[in-house]
């Protein structure tokens, strides 16, 4: 055989190799859209709550300030609450009035923020109720990961001058840290590594893959079996702990569990166990008291805490911060 015959089939080769490739990823796409399956996200991203949460970079966004407004929850047909927010657009009081107590701030996501119980129910209040001599403060919010609760804490909790800081995981967050996530549909900025350092960028217009969904499905497993989602999450740590050495206050981790102990969230409290033992910080993984409760600790029909279920944070933070965070202060 000459070598013209063998480079025309090798070719004719390459070509059917090709378009079999294209074929079978025009049909995993029209698969995908037709099982609607790994959509991608809007772009620009919009909001559903306009009516409650207001768009404000320095973290993304936040409840319209001062202001005093109700809501259903999980639903329209579920519990009337109140909601009240201060002049930093947060479900607390006024952040600025004087008081002499130990002052501890919680940071974290809609488990913090108390989505579907009253404020007083929540366990940041339960906690200050059972320790008179502790101010405790709430910078939860709905949707919020890691890097917006870093950033709430810069804009906001530092000028608070705080004892204790603790920053709360619910498995969810982790991934929460992903160029195209928008909390509740902001263009919220994002953190970004460069060179090992956290920098900011604004919220990223997509590229042409992954505005199909087979690009969406191929990013979803590069985030998921690389290390890229947890040297995002570490360095948003590190700069929190740097925090706590700069302004001197404690830092805590606290795992705030789902309904369920899968492997997804076996796999986050692990590595943020880990990542606490080697950083010697104060760790409280929630997981055993939560899902081991003999009483209900969950909404029905959803995955955030009952009254009961903030009750049961609240007394095994208590202990935890007895035991293994004031002593440091």
């Amino acid at each position: 055989m000459s070598k013209t015959r063998t480079w025309r089939r090798r070719l004719l080769n390459a070509a059917l190799i090709l378009i079999f490739l294209v074929v079978s990823l025009a049909a995993c796409e029209v698969v995908l859209r037709l099982m609607n399956l790994y959509v991608p996200a809007p772009y620009p991203p919009t909001t559903t709550r306009a009516e409650m949460f207001q768009r404000f970079d320095p973290y993304g966004y936040r409840l319209w300030p001062s202001r005093v407004t109700t809501y259903f929850f999980p639903n329209k047909s579920g519990r009337q609450l109140t909601l009240a927010s201060n002049k930093y657009g947060f479900r607390e009081r006024d952040f600025d009035e004087h008081d002499t107590r130990r002052r501890v701030i919680v940071l974290g996501d809609s488990m913090v923020f108390g989505q579907g119980v009253e404020e007083e129910e929540r366990f940041t209040e339960i906690l200050e109720t059972q320790e008179s001599g502790w101010r405790v403060d709430n910078l939860g919010m709905t949707g919020f990961g890691p890097d917006l609760m870093l950033r709430a804490l810069e804009e906001v909790g530092l000028g608070m001058k705080p004892d204790v800081v603790v920053f709360c995981m619910y498995t969810d967050d982790f991934r929460r840290v992903q160029p195209q996530t928008a909390g509740i549909g902001f263009p919220i900025p994002r953190f970004v590594l460069r060179s090992g350092q956290l920098a900011t960028v604004p919220y990223p217009e997509p590229q042409f893959w992954q505005r199909l969904h087979l690009g969406v499905l191929l990013y979803q497993v590069y985030w998921k079996f690389s290390s890229v989602e947890y040297d995002l999450n570490a360095a948003i740590l590190d700069r929190f702990l740097k925090h706590s050495r700069d302004h001197n206050f404690v830092p805590a981790l606290l795992f705030l569990p789902g309904t369920s102990d899968n492997r997804t969230s076996r796999r986050h409290r692990a590595w943020l166990g880990d990542y606490a033992g080697r950083t010697g910080t104060p760790f409280l993984d929630l997981t055993e008291p939560i899902q081991g409760s003999k009483e209900p600790v969950f909404i029905q029909g959803d995955f955030h805490y009952n009254p009961q279920g903030h009750h049961t944070v609240a007394s095994n933070l208590r202990d935890f911060m007895n035991r293994h965070v004031l002593r440091y202060k």
